[in-house]
């Protein structure tokens, strides 16, 4: 086993609203008149960009031959890599399941609106011997964070800890 890639699964909805504001607007950008000016070209840009975000997704490389891994950006199945990091000699893997909160809108004003947003996560540590831990990636489900831990497990024989 060379290499392990791990992709998030875009939801449908959002994979259609994505597409439906990426391919008209890249048309648009394309078929452009030029006595409409540059504002248009801006705003098709704009709504491009936000399709791109809508329908992009992350994932996770490890090559287990080199001892190395990188995170993935994904997008109509193009995979572009960041740099690759060093993978430590590994002990043993954690999964912890934690709450990441987000907090919106204006800070340090009383009269300004804002909203937290809390969502249950699973962190994927990888303890090496010293007992230093290395956040590998976080997963929004408890089944594919197991599945990433099991084939880390298979290729690197180590155990798996959960807290849940």
């Amino acid at each position: 086993m060379t290499n392990f890639i791990y992709i998030e699964k875009v939801s449908s909805i959002r994979n259609i609203i994505g597409n439906l504001l990426f391919i008209p607007s890249i048309l648009a950008l394309i078929l452009i008149n030029k006595d409409n000016g540059p504002i248009l070209f801006l705003v098709y840009l704009l709504i491009a960009y936000w399709g791109v975000f809508l329908i992009s997704t992350e994932g996770l490389e490890i090559d287990f031959e080199r001892r190395k891994y990188r995170k993935l950006f994904s997008v109509y199945g193009m995979k572009i890599g960041r740099s690759w990091n060093h993978l430590p000699e590994i002990k043993y893997i954690a999964l912890v399941e934690t709450r990441v909160k987000q907090t919106f809108g204006v800070r340090g004003y009383s009269a300004g609106a804002s909203t937290t947003i809390t969502e249950r996560t699973v962190k994927i540590n990888l303890f090496d011997y010293n007992e230093k831990y290395l956040t590998l990636y976080f997963v929004n489900d408890r089944n594919e964070a197991l599945k990433i831990a099991a084939k880390i497990k298979e290729a690197l024989k180590i155990e798996i800890l959960t807290n849940f």
